[in-house]
């Protein structure tokens, strides 16, 4: 085959990686089933009035549109599972008792990367806890994050939090217009308030006093009740330095930072979201509150691909061990048992060529004569 190039965005998982990729699901996903939450699978294709019904607006939601030939409409190919599992919590398991625990793996597809992630095809892996209490389970999602990065491996990261809300607030206050509205949001992703003043000096002045508190939440949490703040703005921001000073209490030793500027970019969040960055600056987990059918829910999802590349826990080397073509199976599954991976011979071989073979297919071990042999 002459011709391998793929679409950009888009790779083969190769041997050692997939298998890597999938050690990193798995122990997720038995995480999760061993704190109560139910492993659900939707379907990668939905149509388009069911797949972005969280979504104010479908042209935003990223992801590749298709046209189904046995219906003739369009059907669009997940960006993001957890649209998915809101449809299912208020369809197929509205029945069923809540708070709802579930947890997801699946692949998504994605028109456009980001500079944080410049694949277009990735496994995400998630939980969300459907139908709850106004800002209660942020402790629990929280605490399973930690875990969940605990046993992955991975050891140094930090939390922040952002306002997924305040645009909304400020547009209610300063009865923004579209063109204001991208203006606002241009001047917020870059941390800046220049021509602010030319909408109102109130938002102006709201907005260097937001610029100034980004940074460590202990020390910037007392900067944002020091703002003058306009009606709705102030109820959003109360309610972030509520659940964001609980959050420091209870995680004492975990890093946390806030950001109130940062657009929230999966548009469906409500109250609060947060995203966890490795010491690397690569996003591991995002997360944060939403309604569905006026249901509260909290959930976080992440990519096995980002978080492998941080994580200690692939990174020893796999103990594979070659052995003869007609190995006992008792013995073959002992070995199993102690943790080797088995590669069988596919025909009678003496101990040098038991040895040379071993070393073609990259075992660290052989077997002969019942004799475990370690390769130097």
């Amino acid at each position: 085959m002459k011709n391998q190039l793929l679409p950009e965005g888009f790779r083969d998982s190769l041997p050692e990686l997939a298998t890597k990729e999938e050690k990193v699901n798995s122990t997720f996903i038995k995480l999760m089933q061993k704190n109560g939450f139910l492993l659900v699978k939707p379907p990668l294709l939905e149509f388009e009035s069911s797949l972005f019904f969280l979504l104010d607006d479908n042209e935003e939601a990223n992801s590749f549109r298709v046209l189904d030939p046995l219906s003739q409409k369009m059907m669009g190919i997940r960006s993001d599972i957890t649209v998915q599992i809101a449809r299912i919590s208020c369809g197929s398991l509205v029945e069923l008792p809540r708070p709802l625990k579930v947890c997801y793996s699946g692949e998504i597809l994605r028109v456009k990367n980001n500079s944080l992630n410049l694949s277009r095809q990735a496994t995400q892996i998630g939980s969300e806890i459907i139908g709850i209490g106004q800002n209660q389970c942020e402790n629990e999602i929280i605490s399973l994050m930690i875990e969940s990065l605990k046993i992955l491996r991975i050891k140094n990261f930090f939390l922040n939090f952002t306002m997924p809300t305040l645009i909304s607030a400020i547009i209610k206050d300063f009865k923004l217009s579209k063109s204001d509205l991208e203006f606002v949001r241009d001047r917020f992703n870059n941390k800046n308030s220049d021509g602010l003043e030319k909408i109102s000096k109130q938002l102006k002045n709201i907005s260097n006093g937001l610029i100034d508190s980004v940074g460590d939440a202990s020390l910037n949490l007392k900067k944002l009740r020091k703002i003058k703040l306009t009606k709705n703005i102030k109820y959003e921001i109360e309610n972030f330095i509520k659940i964001t000073s609980g959050i420091i209490k209870d995680f004492p030793n975990l890093q946390i930072l806030i950001d109130p500027l940062e657009i929230d970019d999966s548009n469906y969040h409500t109250g609060i979201a947060f995203k966890v960055f490795s010491e690397n600056l690569k996003e591991l987990f995002s997360g944060g509150n939403y309604k569905v059918s006026n249901e509260n829910c909290i959930g976080f999802s992440g990519f096995t691909e980002s978080l492998l590349l941080e994580s200690f826990l692939t990174k020893s080397l796999i103990k594979k061990i070659l052995i003869p073509k007609y190995t006992d199976s008792e013995l073959k599954k002992n070995l199993q048992k102690k943790g080797f991976i088995t590669f069988q011979a596919i025909k009678k071989l003496n101990k040098l060529q038991i040895k040379a073979e071993a070393v073609k297919q990259e075992c660290s071990y052989y077997l002969f004569d019942n004799i475990i042999f370690k390769l130097t």
